[in-house]
């Protein structure tokens, strides 16, 4: 780092001599301009092959002036370092060889060149991988894409467009200040996409206006299916009707791409990718074999996608691929090579200069990873090798947002998911964790002598732990079946203890056959199969152990599909409708009452984010009111306190009781940092077990340093 400064400086003194030196020096002084500029352009600019060109052409134009000539081949050496390349030992070299009377520029390549030859011998140069912070979040599926000058990232949050300097002003780390796209209204945050001059940006709308977060949710009405097209500095958009989109019913990825020039958008609907003119709305259809997320190249040519996954035995099942094709739709060319396992729905995406494409992938053996990877192809598109494949340090289902004129490959990671079970006085206070730190457990049930927390371990083996923590016991019988083949489902899966304490009732099944409701004994033995069909979810026992309750889709009128109650005999036989559609149930937990005569279940109506707590009776009648809850989601879940008072409930990541006769929920503290999910009350009605899970926030990161790997 001395070093480097101690080389500035000199350069700095270098070029105000030259600028200042007399008429009589016109040679020096035009190199002194040539070198200030390509100087201008590596550190102002950051266009480090442009510095390059620039740089070897002093050397080439002047070298009879030796001071100049040596420093310009100084900073090509310091360039070809910064982008990984070994190009950087050959400067350095030249420089020792040919102008050894430069003795301060000599003795900089010296050093820079040992270091060098010590860092690439024994062991190879890795990519660098910096994050930049952002005192803000960005959502899941939030379209995030870097500019094409990689200085600004835009994403979808809050059904807007929001843009942050990468980085700002405080500090090379760190990210600026957000600020939102004037104009842009209804965003569906999954896709974003830059021209290839930086002026527009096409966004798929999401015309719903109840979203959340980066928005995923789509009422399908012609009058809604639209892309639009707006400057980059906000203004009127250009919309675009995607009739398709509509067509088909929202299946597509809904990836969007933007010719370079701004005039043509390439988007996904039905598996098949299409080209729509921004000005005229014409739309063509570019793949006829399938393909989703694509992506433009940098003259506009080439569009990369991916093929979409085909699940089918037969033909033979394809997982996704990376392919190239015309813009015109011809001469398509897969060009992810032999690489199957898992490659990332976010897309590929183009090098500045149109000769690589990057790629993201998931690896699951012999152990859980994302890799980048990295393809050279030719001016037509046809891949020249083989991927090169890059590990991250962090796990990521998100991938990439851009690759920048200096070749940094900006990034989405996830921090680690981590997910345990803990138990809260019923009061609030401090919780106690009660599951290890090397497995993620959830699904917490106790048993009915208060000793033992039954959980769901890894999201999918039974086991359980002792109520005040310890090792996870795991039920050798289902590891045995999960490792046969034997699924589970999440959420929905379920974990209930029978009133005896001899049994366990779970939603699990078998590729062939399907998840079904099952009981296994808790002392050991196979998993036995209480219903037949129909995806059912959330089973709970009755308190005299002769029902279980669970949850399952049924189909009225016309094919429409409802969540709808059931109870089934415990040993099995013909299940008994509880609910019918009035009373809209939703997708997530359920518990019987302490003293068998109801239900509660989380009730809303379609496309409502908010609904209510309610409880049915058995024996069949009106469902009636508890109280209002702001948000349910699948993984909502719900526990009757042994008296049958109260009720606990999980919503928007917190643990609220309200009183089972209705009243004002109150919110049980837990000061653990994680949003909880699953819970159950104590046998004793002092405590609550939980599920608490934290992680998968997305953070930026550049990927540096990593050209010299597609070398070798």
């Amino acid at each position: 780092m001395k070093s480097l400064k101690k080389t500035q400086l000199l350069l700095l003194a270098a070029t105000l001599a030259l600028i200042v030196l007399g008429n009589g020096a016109v040679i020096q002084q035009t190199a002194g301009e040539l070198f200030e500029k390509a100087l201008y352009v590596e550190a102002a600019q950051g266009d480090l092959q442009k510095a390059i060109g620039l740089y070897q052409d002093i050397v080439k134009r002047f070298p009879q002036n030796r001071e100049v000539a040596a420093k310009a081949l100084l900073h090509i050496g310091l360039c070809h370092e910064k982008l990984g390349s070994q190009e950087a030992l050959k400067a350095y070299q030249r420089l020792i060889a040919d102008y050894p009377g430069q003795k301060e520029e000599v003795a900089l390549a010296k050093e820079r060149l040992a270091g060098l030859v010590k860092i690439a011998a024994p062991t190879p140069q890795k990519p660098i991988f910096r994050k930049i912070r952002m005192p803000f979040s960005i959502p899941q599926w939030s379209g995030s894409r870097l500019s094409p000058d990689g200085k600004i990232l835009a994403f979808g949050s809050q059904n807007l467009i929001w843009t942050v300097p990468i980085p700002g002003r405080v500090d090379p780390d760190l990210a600026g200040e957000p600020k939102e796209l004037p104009g842009a209204a209804d965003v569906l945050g999954d896709g974003l996409s830059w021209s290839g001059d930086g002026r527009w940006i096409a966004f798929s709308r999401a015309y719903s206006r109840d979203l959340r977060g980066g928005g995923t949710r789509i009422n399908f009405r012609p009058e809604g299916a639209h892309i639009d097209v707006i400057p980059s500095s906000g203004g009127e958009p250009k919309r675009i009707p995607v009739p398709q989109w509509v067509a088909t019913k929202g299946d597509t990825q809904r990836r969007l791409s933007l010719s370079p020039d701004g005039k043509t958008v390439a988007f996904d609907s039905g598996g098949q990718i299409y080209a729509a003119h921004v000005n005229t709305g014409d739309i063509k259809q570019v793949t006829k074999d399938g393909g989703v997320a694509p992506c433009f190249s940098p003259d506009g040519t080439k569009i990369a996608y991916l093929t979409p996954p085909v699940s089918q035995d037969n033909p033979p099942a394809r997982l996704h691929e990376v392919w190239v094709i015309s813009a015109d739709g011809e001469d398509p060319v897969k060009v992810s090579g032999d690489l199957r396992e898992n490659l990332s729905r976010t897309g590929p995406t183009w090098s500045p200069d149109g000769r690589m494409i990057a790629f993201g992938r998931i690896v699951t053996k012999p152990s859980l990873r994302s890799e980048v990877c990295i393809v050279p192809v030719s001016e037509k598109g046809r891949p020249l090798a083989s991927p090169v494949q890059i590990e991250l340090p962090l796990f990521t289902t998100n991938f990439l947002t851009g690759w920048t004129p200096d070749n940094k490959i900006g990034l989405l990671l996830e921090t680690p998911y981590h997910e345990y079970v803990y138990t809260v006085p019923v009061s609030g206070g401090k919780a106690s964790q009660v599951s290890p730190l090397d497995r993620l457990a959830s699904h917490p049930r106790w048993s009915p002598d208060g000793k033992r927390i039954f959980i769901r371990w890894n999201q999918g083996g039974l086991g359980s732990v002792p109520s005040d923590g310890g090792e996870v016991s795991v039920h050798p019988a289902h590891e045995g079946a999960l490792k046969n083949g034997f699924f589970t489902i999440y959420p929905g899966a379920g974990n209930s203890v029978s009133p005896d304490g001899k049994s366990v009732v779970f939603s699990a099944g078998w590729a062939a056959s399907g998840p079904n409701i099952y009981t296994i004994p808790v002392e050991g033995g196979e998993p036995k199969q209480i219903t037949r069909g129909g995806r059912p979810a959330y089973p709970c026992w009755s308190p005299d152990g002769r029902w279980i309750a669970y949850l399952e889709r049924e189909i009225v009128g016309d094919e429409k599909r409802i969540a709808t109650i059931f109870k089934i005999p415990a040993e099995g036989g013909e299940a008994q409708k509880i609910t019918t559609e009035s009373d809209n149930v939703t997708e997530a937990g359920l518990d019987w009452s302490p003293d068998g005569k109801t239900i509660a279940y989380f009730s809303k109506k379609a496309d409502a984010p908010a609904g209510t707590l309610n409880l049915v009776p058995i024996a069949g009648g009106e469902s009636r009111e508890v109280c209002q809850i702001q948000d349910v989601r699948a993984h909502s879940d719900v526990s009757w306190s042994p008296d049958g008072q109260k009720i606990a409930f999980v919503s928007r990541g917190k643990i609220w009781v309200v009183p089972a006769a209705g009243g004002e929920p109150v919110e049980v503290k837990t000061d653990v940092d994680a949003d909880a999910g699953t819970l159950d009350w104590s046998p004793d009605g002092r405590e609550i077990a939980f599920s608490g899970d934290s992680g998968m926030d997305i953070e930026f990161w550049f990927m540096e340093n990593f050209l010299h790997l597609l070398k070798k």
